[in-house]
């Protein structure tokens, strides 16, 4: 249960509460099991308060400190919530629900969100760096625009997610298991986003939008990306060992380098590609591509591909 005296001193306002904690910053507010519903906690300093099982739905929390709070074992309810520009940076928040809150622009550095619903939640421009998103539910969620630079998403589901532009360099969005077990992005919106050095391996980007992506040097292994419109992307040294790119789009993408070894280009749209320093990408795979036209290849590999099909 919440510890009355700190309740009590909540309720003398946020400026007043303000002032307690900095006078008594060695305390660690205990305001768990609480009803915060519809509150209005604008700017309040809650660093390291312990949330346990506290309802905030509702809540305008829009620039407050909840900096390394702490739900222990229990849970918080955020939904549908305001922390625009909330400080929640090394926070550990497992397993609580955002489902619909507004978290633009929010500090959720190191953040520990392992199993949260996160659906429909917006993270526009939100600071994500290094938080832990693992197994988190995030479909539907706007993360336009938001830096999500070594964080990790592992089995993370985003379907539907709109990361048009989002900083995704060197996040890990693999899986435990072999196919099919890394994040799903399903018919996610990553136009323009950086993937740069990010962990793919075994993902599920079917129908994905990636056009003008950097996938520069990406671990896509086993990935799937059966539909996907990959126009204009940036695959410059991408492994895509054993990738399924069934009917995907790859028009006037930048492949060099990029590795091909069992990769299935079944349907495939390979037009106006540049393929000729494509790594062990071979004339038997490209037979099956719906159309290589416009696409540049080695000489002995546009002689093989035209003896061994009708393109």
């Amino acid at each position: 249960m919440a510890n009355p005296e700190h309740l009590a001193q909540l309720k003398e306002g946020i400026d007043s509460w303000n002032s307690w904690r900095r006078l008594n910053g060695d305390i660690e507010p205990d305001l768990s099991n609480t009803n915060f519903r519809g509150a209005d906690l604008r700017g309040a300093n809650l660093r390291g308060a312990l949330l346990q099982d506290t309802d905030f739905r509702e809540a305008d929390l829009t620039q407050a400190n909840l900096r390394e709070v702490n739900v222990g074992r229990g849970s918080a309810d955020f939904r549908d919530s305001d922390l625009r520009g909330a400080n929640l940076r090394l926070s550990y928040l497992r397993r609580v629900n955002f489902q619909g809150a507004n978290l633009s622009n929010a500090d959720l550095r190191g953040a520990e969100f392992t199993e949260t619903n996160l659906r429909d939640a917006n993270l526009t421009g939100a600071e994500l760096v290094s938080a832990n998103f693992s197994s988190a539910d995030l479909r539907g969620a706007f993360l336009r625009e938001a830096n999500l630079r070594d964080a990790f998403l592992i089995e993370a589901d985003l379907r539907w997610a709109n990361l048009r532009q989002a900083d995704l360099r060197w996040a890990n969005l693999s899986g435990r298991t072999y196919m099919g077990g890394g994040a799903n992005l399903r018919r996610a919106n990553l136009r323009g986003a950086d993937l740069r050095g990010a962990d793919l391996k075994w993902a599920d980007l079917g129908l994905a939008l990636l056009d003008e992506a950097r996938v520069i040097g990406a671990e896509l292994t086993a990935v799937n990306m059966e539909g996907a419109f990959l126009h204009s992307a940036n695959l410059i040294g991408a492994e895509l060992v054993g990738a399924n790119l069934t009917r995907a789009f790859l028009d006037h993408a930048i492949l060099t380098e990029a590795n091909f070894v069992d990769a299935d280009l079944t349907g495939a749209f390979l037009r106006w590609v540049d393929l000729r320093q494509a790594r062990n990408l071979t004339a038997k795979q490209l037979s099956k591509a719906a159309s290589l036209y416009g696409a540049e290849l080695t000489a002995e590999v546009a002689e093989r591909v035209r003896e061994g099909s009708d393109i």
